[in-house]
């Protein structure tokens, strides 16, 4: 049976890293995203796994049923920002630039309103953008 976001970010998965891996792979394929790997870096809330996206290199934390961001060392390809977004049913909020220079990129259940609130004039986030 092949898993579905509501098996890692509706609820909260099992605290072992393969479990998670497996959860993240299944769902990403199903989403015809097949070009994606993950390795879980945290097992816990905010979970953390680095993966790869075809050549890309990308770290993905969440946190349950709240948000998800992901953190690239360059804008998202269209498709991929497509296939996260199809995988959690809504689109990102918003992007910016980090104080390390990777784009990140935040998904919000609640639309993100706090934290693009947090983020609106410190100087560490350049270039933010609303996205919904």
């Amino acid at each position: 049976m092949a898993s579905t976001a509501r098996t890692w970010f509706y609820k909260e998965p099992e605290h072992r890293p393969y479990f998670i891996e497996e959860r993240l792979h299944s769902t990403f394929w199903v989403a015809r995203l097949p070009q994606v790997r993950f390795d879980c870096i945290r097992a816990e809330p905010p979970f953390l796994c680095r993966g790869t996206w075809r050549t890309l290199p990308f770290e993905m934390e969440w946190q349950p049923r709240q948000w998800l961001i992901v953190r690239a060392p360059q804008d998202l390809p269209e498709d991929m920002l497509l296939g996260f977004s199809r995988v959690l049913g809504f689109k990102p909020a918003f992007r910016y630039e980090d104080p390390q220079g990777r784009m990140v990129y935040e998904w919000h259940l609640d639309g993100g309103k706090a934290r693009w609130s947090a983020i609106q004039g410190v100087p560490i986030y350049k270039r933010p953008e609303r996205l919904n």
